[in-house]
């Protein structure tokens, strides 16, 4: 987990390596050390980015991540049928749909759909940051 923190530095070579300490109430601590942990991240890590005026995002539970895992297969699935419907003759489409146009048009949402899909899942993806530079986000 260590390799996968940006560095806040300025500097490359500059570890953090000082400490600072508050004081907080168990229950606080617990959800600071909760919201740290539905984030992936430490909680240096999400201390400091609180600190830097950012949000972390909340990493996906199991049953969340099943759930974008099984609308990726359905995403995959309108990938191969509209795969199938390119690969029929007009005939074979006119037969099957009866209407050319209401077709394309049916087409081009589903590759909507699908390209709004790919985007939802590579945006849960991502991981959390610490801003790097607390001096260029500001101006």
């Amino acid at each position: 987990m260590k390799e996968d923190i940006e560095n806040t530095s300025n500097s490359s070579k500059e570890t953090r390596n000082v400490f600072i300490g508050a004081k907080v109430t168990p229950t606080q601590k617990e959800y600071i050390k909760s919201m740290a942990t539905q984030c992936a991240m430490t909680i240096s890590d999400y201390l400091l980015s609180c600190a830097y005026n950012f949000k972390p995002k909340v990493r996906l539970t199991k049953e969340e991540a099943a759930l974008l895992q099984n609308l990726d297969d359905c995403r995959a699935d309108l990938v191969k049928y509209t795969s199938a419907l390119h690969g029929m003759s007009t005939k074979q489409r006119m037969a099957m749909f009866n209407q050319i146009p209401f077709m394309v048009n049916w087409l081009k949402e589903l590759g909507n759909v699908a390209e709004s899909v790919c985007q939802f899942l590579n945006t849960v993806k991502e991981k959390n940051k610490i801003p790097s530079n607390l001096k260029s986000e500001e101006e």
